[in-house]
């Protein structure tokens, strides 16, 4: 079983048609129910002998990320790959429900939240893979452990982004490192520049700007092959920790996810925004 989130769009929706194509029951995982149903459909039509199942979630909202995990673990009972791909890069300051910054709450806080609550699900499909996607504007992020929802300074959306991607990136590291010899191995992927809607907000996503992108920027369909590489590959079985990009080598990771003092602080404090205990429980 894979679980993919953000699954109805983009990185996301080439991801899940890939692991269904691959024959994986897929969990397809977002927001708009009509593109929900349309991905799940075509996972369903594609696949050769696996299932589609659709769960309408919004990372913006932890009520609804806890009952998306109950109700993958009900379905599924056993996970074999999440696939933490959901995204937004927000450009103005935008409030959750439960009050966080949108883009550190759907990058980083919603992710890890979605990880912790599916760890006996993971550990019941041992070994198992959760791939957190992240991304090259991380190694240009910095983390601000007393001001983490930009509260302190006026908003700037790359800003609030880079440190969301390096939050993520950081958080995967010790996540890896909590669940030790469980059988789950939690990596990263930066997948690279790719076009993808996550960019529609933004004033280069102008329609005279959009004929640039495929000049520039790598299909989802490269990125999502790059995700399924690290969810499936024989390559990489039993690596944890680790980043990867274009193949099954492991690439840096920023800087910044050296401070092992500061990623621990960071998971303790994530943890206490989130409610949940860190590790196998």
């Amino acid at each position: 079983m894979c679980v993919v989130t953000g699954a109805t769009r983009g990185i996301g929706r080439a991801t899940a048609l890939s692991m269904a194509r691959l024959g994986y029951d897929v969990v397809l995982v977002g927001r708009d129910a009509e593109r929900l149903e349309s991905a799940r459909a075509d996972c369903a039509r594609v696949s050769p002998e696996g299932s589609a199942f659709a769960i309408r979630a919004d990372l913006a909202s932890f009520e609804s990320v806890r009952r998306a995990a109950a109700e993958i673990a009900q379905h599924a009972g056993a996970v074999h790959v999440l696939v933490n791909n959901a995204g937004v890069n927000s450009p103005v300051r935008e409030t959750t429900v439960d009050g966080h910054e949108l883009t550190f709450q759907v990058n980083c806080l919603s992710p890890f939240l979605l990880t912790s609550l599916l760890v006996p699900a993971l550990t019941r499909g041992a070994p198992s893979r959760v791939v957190d996607v992240t991304s090259v504007f991380a190694h240009l992020g910095r983390v601000d452990l007393d001001d983490l929802n930009a509260e302190r300074r006026p908003y700037n959306a790359t800003r609030a982004y880079t440190q969301s991607k390096l939050a993520s990136a950081m958080l995967s590291l010790e996540l890896a490192r909590e669940l030790g010899d469980s059988g789950i191995a939690v990596n990263c992927v930066s997948p690279g520049l790719v076009a993808t809607d996550l960019l529609r907000r933004h004033w280069y996503a102008a329609p005279w700007l959009r004929w640039t992108w495929s000049a520039f920027l790598l299909s989802p369909e490269t990125a999502a092959a790059r995700i399924v590489r690290v969810a499936t590959s024989d390559a990489i079985e039993g690596m944890t920790g680790r980043c990867f990009a274009s193949s099954t080598r492991p690439v840096s990771m920023p800087r910044a996810t050296s401070d092992v003092a500061a990623r621990q602080r960071l998971l303790r404090t994530v943890a206490a925004m989130t409610g949940v205990t860190v590790g196998r429980g």
